[in-house]
């Protein structure tokens, strides 16, 4: 039968109860019958629960009352109750560790796969549903550490909160089986993404060359800039994770401030990107757009999402839609530069003759642009 962790440590609260050598024991303390009173209770025959509970209150009650009046001071009343919860907790810890105990041998007994298969299984699972089956016994939180099971690390939260320490983790033990990565708040919140660029440098550490899609989220409110990301991803970093990651196809950043030139980067950088997505950036007018089209070699991108971004500049996406019809950008098949929200409550709507242009001579693009901030 496989045994818990016997590494795993209680509370510091408990330490005293759960190291009887970190305390003094009494002259008269005799083991035996501390195990012989916990044994009598462990075997008590069964009740009603209403009756168990009843002797409880009535017992401790007399208890607390004759110590109180034997020492004079109420106050052991509180030390009492506090000792009482600690025991109530000690015991119900080590219910659990025999659950999982049982829970195991059943899993041992009863699990047809062997360990590869199982890790295979695990491995399609998504990221809150690995961590709920490696809480269920020993067996499966061994399986689920295989590095192979955190090959697509799914982070995406609601109103909860993610810290770098927990996505570290995560990738370290991906190591060089991570695949996929997508980290962020999916709605809005005042809070932002707590995780910053150390996600980035564990990628870089753990040797990302096989990542071929990263996906951030940062919805935060409109008045507010998470100017610790902003900060924090420094030119350097940039371009250490270009260099890592020469397996990327898709990298999608929602609600960064990136600054044209980071953009840039990271547009040229990967030589296998075919889908770019940096909906809600507000920092960049689309210069780097530009700047792809002259640096030798035609880009792999195929689709380009720009939506929300609201300082693109009409002039640049024209020189870009103009490129497009001049034979550059090849591989493109999908833009989108539509915006919820007008510059100045002004909307502007491509022009209908290079709408046509394009549709003769690039049939195989798809341009949304129902209402541009430019």
């Amino acid at each position: 039968m496989d045994t818990p962790n016997p590494k795993r440590q209680c509370c510091d609260a408990f330490s005293s109860i759960q190291r009887p050598n970190s305390v003094t024991i009494a002259p008269d303390f005799n083991q035996n019958d501390f195990d012989s009173t916990i044994s009598s209770f462990l075997l008590l025959p069964d009740s009603p629960y209403n009756s168990i509970g009843c002797s409880f209150d009535r017992v401790q009650g007399q208890v607390l009352d004759s110590a109180s009046k034997a020492s004079g001071d109420d106050s052991v009343r509180d030390r009492l109750i506090d000792r009482t919860g600690k025991l109530a907790f000690l015991l119900l810890e080590s219910t659990k560790r025999f659950s999982r105990m049982r829970a195991t041998h059943y899993n041992y007994n009863s699990w047809s796969l062997p360990d590869e298969l199982t890790i295979k299984v695990f491995s399609g699972l998504d990221t809150k549903s690995l961590m709920q089956a490696s809480a269920c016994c020993t067996m499966f939180r061994k399986c689920s550490i295989d590095p192979l099971c955190y090959s697509h690390i799914d982070l995406k939260m609601g109103g909860k909160r993610i810290f770098d320490e927990i996505v570290c983790s995560m990738i370290h033990k991906a190591g060089t089986e991570l695949r996929s990565l997508k980290l962020g708040r999916v709605i809005s919140s005042r809070k932002g993404s707590s995780f910053t660029s150390t996600c980035l440098t564990s990628v870089i550490r753990n040797h990302g060359g096989l990542l071929r899609s990263l996906q951030l989220y940062n919805r935060i409110d409109r008045n507010q800039v998470l100017m610790r990301f902003v900060i924090s991803v420094s030119s350097s970093t940039v371009e250490a994770f270009v260099t890592s990651c020469p397996s990327l196809t898709t990298l999608k950043l929602v609600g960064f401030g990136l600054k044209e030139e980071t953009v840039r980067n990271l547009a040229e950088g990967f030589p296998k990107l075919t889908y770019m997505n940096l909906t809600r950036t507000p920092g960049i007018s689309g210069r780097f757009l530009r700047d792809l089209r002259t640096i030798g070699r035609d880009s792999p991108i195929k689709t380009l999402i720009l939506r929300d971004c609201h300082c693109l500049d009409r002039r640049e996406i024209g020189y870009f839609l103009d490129s497009l019809l001049n034979g550059h950008f090849k591989f493109i098949r999908h833009i989108d530069v539509t915006s919820e929200v007008a510059d100045g409550g002004r909307e502007i709507i491509i022009g209908k003759y290079i709408i046509t242009k394009l549709k003769e001579q690039r049939s195989d693009v798809t341009i949304v642009a129902k209402s541009v901030c430019f």
